[in-house]
């Protein structure tokens, strides 16, 4: 495990993907799913076909003597077999299509008396129409389809009112329960799509606020300590080159070591398996003291911890915050004295940054500041405190508060 929190997945030229995983990969592919669902209408379209095919040979002979058959060319019933199951079969990509030639073939066969059943390929395309048309759309495709299995009921003749009623209500309810079901599979597909747009955007605006503040962290001691060594030069280069050439000397170390780092920091964003340098830790904390003294500030440097004692991430979150408490002192407070002390007591990592400069250092002293900010946000995802603010002796003081052990 890197210090960053990632592992690099490597993978060596003789590795083989085991067979299992790639078939397990190819079971639960969309493709997959979309062609065992395929598969599926295939299957239930066949059936009503057949199904409608074997009313069509039926006759008078293989009739009860009170029940209703059909009795027009075997031509006609095979057409309107064909016409009530196929559309099942392209339901998906035509769904109002196939519902409107699957109702009206079982509005002729139910006149025709060949049905002997509730519609129920009706009720399969209705479903598709719920689930993937406009309301209006679908709504009329309801109520057409109710209002046609009314009509071609009530035409029967030798039928008792309270039979076709029956009949009625029974096939109403089938048709009804699917365009209520695809009703329902839609409202929940669409709830869950909003839940998952939310978590995107949620998970993007979070992604956005983590690469700002290692920018901030990359970039904002860098520059503050180059612009200070850059004012330096600037006003003693007349009078004291060899002070101006020192200064230089700095600018140019620290802009080389920031290049690094940016390039780094950007080749971790553009390519996903790039390879990723451990995050700093209590162990780079002199490297800052050496920057900020470098910078005109004079720091009495404290570390009485061991950092073997922290984990990677605690060790990150002490860092930021030195790194953020030495760039104000530098770009804020000017030559001055800071102190920088990190100890535990109680398994809580206190880090105190600070320093005797002058009080009233703008934003960074009001704890208006981005590096203050996301410092706090740093602080409080690890259950930690920060508090920042001016000193009554004068200067500027930030102590955290980071529990280590739990």
């Amino acid at each position: 495990m890197t210090r960053s929190g990632l592992m690099p997945t490597r993978v060596g030229p003789g590795y083989r993907r085991p067979v299992t995983s790639a078939l397990r990969r190819m079971v639960r592919s969309p493709r997959t799913d979309d062609a065992v669902l395929r598969a599926v209408d295939v299957v239930v379209a066949a059936f009503y076909v057949g199904i409608y095919v074997f009313f069509t040979s039926l006759g008078q002979e293989n009739s009860a003597n009170d029940q209703l058959y059909y009795s027009g060319p075997p031509w006609l019933g095979w057409m309107i077999a064909v016409a009530v199951g196929a559309p099942i079969v392209v339901r998906r990509r035509w769904p109002e299509a196939a519902w409107a030639v699957s109702c009206a073939a079982l509005t002729a066969a139910t006149a025709l008396h060949l049905t002997l059943e509730p519609w129920g390929a009706a009720a399969i395309t209705l479903y598709t129409v719920a689930l993937r048309s406009s309301w209006r759309r679908a709504l009329g495709a309801l109520g057409i389809t109710l209002l046609a299995v009314t009509a071609a009921l009530s035409l029967t003749p030798d039928a008792t009112v309270e039979g076709t009623f029956t009949v009625i209500v029974y096939v109403w309810m089938v048709n009804g329960g699917a365009w209520v079901a695809g009703v329902i599979v839609r409202e929940r597909r669409a709830a869950a799509a909003e839940r998952s747009q939310r978590v995107a955007e949620q998970t993007l605006a979070e992604e956005r606020l983590q690469i700002a503040r290692e920018l901030h962290d990359v970039v904002a001691h860098s520059m503050t300590l180059i612009a200070v060594q850059a004012g330096v030069a600037n006003h003693v280069i007349a009078e004291r080159p060899e002070a101006a050439q020192d200064a230089l000397r700095v600018i140019e170390s620290t802009s080389r070591s920031a290049m690094t780092d940016i390039r780094r920091l950007l080749g971790v964003l553009r390519t996903p398996d790039a390879e990723f340098a451990p995050a700093p830790g209590l162990a780079e904390v002199p490297a800052l003291v050496e920057q900020a003294t470098a910078g005109g500030v004079r720091v009495d440097l404290r570390l009485r911890v061991d950092a073997r004692h922290y984990s990677d991430a605690a060790q990150l979150v002490a860092y930021r915050v030195v790194q953020e408490g030495l760039t104000n002192v530098v770009k804020h407070a000017g030559p001055t004295t800071c102190r920088v002390e990190l100890s535990e007591v109680d398994d809580v990592l206190r880090i105190l940054v600070e320093d005797d400069g002058a009080a009233g250092r703008g934003s960074a002293a009001e704890g208006g500041g981005h590096g203050l900010a996301g410092l706090r946000e740093r602080v409080g995802l690890y259950g930690g405190t920060l508090e920042a603010g001016p000193r009554d002796e004068g200067g500027f003081r930030v102590v955290a508060s980071l529990p280590v052990r739990s």
